[in-house]
């Protein structure tokens, strides 16, 4: 559906056809709840709270449902010359500015042939050129108050096959060792959704919804059942028991 459609069918699920329960219905106010209704889709998508407890990636479905808002960016990355446990930290630029969940983290990992000892005045010493990047690793993923203890744990610590990372404010932190050094990080996350909005005249533009076409009747049934619970509608609990029967 485009916009004016989606538009259409929520007028047509409110108002039941010459009802007139939508007649005050104003075009911002049902865009607000489509963007409202999307919101609460992609939230219900990618985390547990569902009838099936079931999370992103767990259910094709789901993937399928979120496909159309994943994107994956290329993050420079810097040293920051300071060491927790003895191992070096690296920090990456800022998170991209339409970021919202994260699903992985690869580093362009560089080492040398026989893995000689860098010391932190050595970490940003590989020629680029002579020494490109030896691997895409794939990072795991760490709690703030656990990163001080795998860092010291040999068993758990950060090692080229697999750096630990944290997430502190709006940048991704990697933690190396002796033996390798980080180039950059490639992210893969989704992405926040572009506002929805019909316009009313010839200079603005419409703008569509941008998640998979499926997912539209979905997004509509949300935006109805919202409606009908604001306007105490005594269908909204039909409509809502509907609405609980989607995946």
């Amino acid at each position: 559906m485009n916009i004016t459609e989606m538009h259409l069918a929520v007028q047509q699920g409110v108002d039941k056809i010459n009802s007139f329960q939508a007649d005050t219905l104003l075009s911002q106010e049902i865009d607000l709840e489509l963007n409202k209704a999307i919101e609460k889709f992609i939230n219900l998508k990618y985390g547990k709270n569902n009838i099936y407890g079931k999370g992103f990636e767990e259910s094709q479905k789901r993937v399928d449902d979120l496909r159309k808002i994943i994107k994956t960016d290329s993050l420079e990355v810097s040293y920051l010359e300071t060491t927790i446990n003895n191992k070096f930290v690296y920090a990456s630029k800022s998170l991209p500015a339409d970021y919202r969940y994260l699903i992985k983290i690869l580093a362009g990992v560089v080492y040398e042939r026989g893995c000689p000892v860098l010391t932190k005045f050595t970490q940003q010493g590989l020629d680029p050129v002579k020494y490109p990047v030896n691997k895409l690793a794939n990072c795991k993923f760490v709690q703030q108050d656990d990163i001080f203890t795998l860092l010291g744990d040999p068993f758990n610590t950060t090692k080229k096959s697999k750096p630990l990372v944290t997430i502190e404010d709006d940048k991704i932190k990697i933690y190396t060792n002796d033996i390798f050094i980080i180039k950059d990080l490639k992210l893969t996350y989704i992405k926040n959704p572009t506002k929805v909005s019909l316009s009313l005249d010839d200079v603005t533009e419409s703008v569509d919804c941008e998640l998979a076409e499926h997912t539209h009747q979905e997004i509509v049934d949300m935006t109805i059942n919202s409606i009908l619970e604001g306007i105490s509608d005594p269908r909204y609990k039909t409509q809502q028991i509907e609405l609980g029967k989607n995946e």
